[in-house]
């Protein structure tokens, strides 16, 4: 396995043996330290190679028969992630910065994008990385944010037929990640938990890293609407300051795909967004739990 430092933060990898523990353990570990990890292919992976190395890294969710139309033939832990599916985005495709903890109690540590058909045009990927970010803030401002909880903008129920949130929800993260109402409230976690179940009214703003034990900002902006304990104006300066600091370029890498490459992304400390692209761009993602 070679592995070789991109931009700013993360790693580029070649020469991966998808059976082997060792490669997957490896990989796990560069995860927790760079927040993303980037495979390179030269030829196509295999789903049953995928599903495999997956699991050598850690547990692996499966969808449901209910969202067949949305997975890998045959392989309930690959979703297809496309204009009409799940990760859908906006009518150009573009996808706001989201991670998927989002405000749940738990979910993935990692998520995992195999690149099986490039758009014609766009669609590249970004990601941060919270974890630095937390580390270079002064003492004074983790001492003030180390204890803060977020006030999480509650799901959208199900059986809803309002127009006016109708509407709003096709603009909010539900409505983008989601292709229905009904396909929200089947996703399941890795024990088949359905994830909606989850959801939490508050969310810790400064978390700890499950594999390397660090501390960093756990903050999708775009499911929370205020600190918990502040006022309406200072809630509006801290998202302000922290989205600011969060996306300076030094704590952003953008990947430019390849056709069979694999990004494997940092939940907990990192988010992740979508350029706006063309064609029928088709990537395969799985949770993994580690």
């Amino acid at each position: 396995m070679k592995i070789n430092k991109l931009i700013n933060f993360g790693y580029c990898v070649s020469d991966v043996n998808y059976e082997s523990k060792t490669d997957a353990s490896d990989i796990k570990n560069l995860i927790g330290d760079g927040r993303i990890v980037c495979i390179k292919n030269t030829q196509p992976v295999a789903p049953t190679l995928l599903v495999t190395f997956y699991k050598n890294i850690g547990s692996v969710a499966a969808q449901s028969e209910k969202l067949k139309d949305c997975l890998v033939d045959g392989f309930p832990e690959l979703i297809r992630v496309k204009k009409d599916g799940f990760f859908k985005g906006q009518e150009d495709g573009e996808l706001f910065w989201h991670n998927a903890i989002l405000n749940k109690s738990d979910a993935e540590d990692i998520v995992a994008m195999y690149m099986h058909s490039l758009a014609d045009e766009g669609g590249d990927t970004y990601f941060t990385d919270a974890q630095t970010a937390y580390k270079d803030l002064d003492t004074e401002i983790k001492r003030d944010i180390d204890q803060l909880m977020c006030v999480a903008v509650p799901m959208t129920n199900i059986k809803e037929t309002n127009p006016r949130i109708l509407k709003l929800l096709a603009k909010s993260y539900q409505g983008q990640i989601y292709p229905t109402q009904e396909a929200a409230y089947e996703w399941v976690d890795v024990n088949g938990v359905k994830t909606h179940t989850k959801m939490l009214d508050e969310k810790e703003l400064v978390v700890t890293h499950p594999i390397n034990g660090e501390k960093g900002i756990h903050f999708p902006w775009t499911v929370f609407r205020s600190i918990a304990g502040k006022s309406k104006a200072e809630s509006k300066e801290l998202f302000a300051f922290l989205k600011d600091h969060l996306l300076q370029e030094k704590y952003v890498y953008r990947h430019q795909w390849s056709k069979y490459d694999i990004c494997l992304s940092d939940q907990v400390h990192s988010l992740h967004k979508r350029d706006a692209f063309q064609g029928s761009r088709e990537l395969w993602r799985s949770g993994i739990w580690v």
